[in-house]
């Protein structure tokens, strides 16, 4: 990896989590808005959303190295394989 590809200093994560807390909250309130009166399970769509986009952003990032993403994550290798069939598009027979 590139220098300013590593790792920022340790007091950088906290404040990537708040910045994204506060723009995930603000879109949340939105869609909830928008939802009133709907029947859908809005949380668990917005759950496979964002999971679906970490998992695909940590693929990206490790190669598609499922180990490296895996560890990217936090996950077990086997989990994450789990994860990738449940998101793979179902054929149609």
């Amino acid at each position: 990896m590139k220098e300013k590809d590593q790792a920022a200093p340790s007091s950088e994560p906290p404040k990537l989590y708040k910045q994204f807390e506060s723009k995930l909250e603000s879109i949340v309130d939105k869609m909830l808005v928008l939802k009133l009166g709907e029947n859908d399970n809005a949380l668990a769509t917005v759950q496979t959303m964002i999971e679906r986009v970490f998992v695909t952003s940590a693929m990206r990032l490790a190669n598609n190295n499922i180990s490296k993403a895996a560890r990217l994550l936090g996950l077990n290798r086997n989990t994450l394989s789990r994860k990738l069939k449940e998101f793979e598009p179902k054929s149609v027979d």
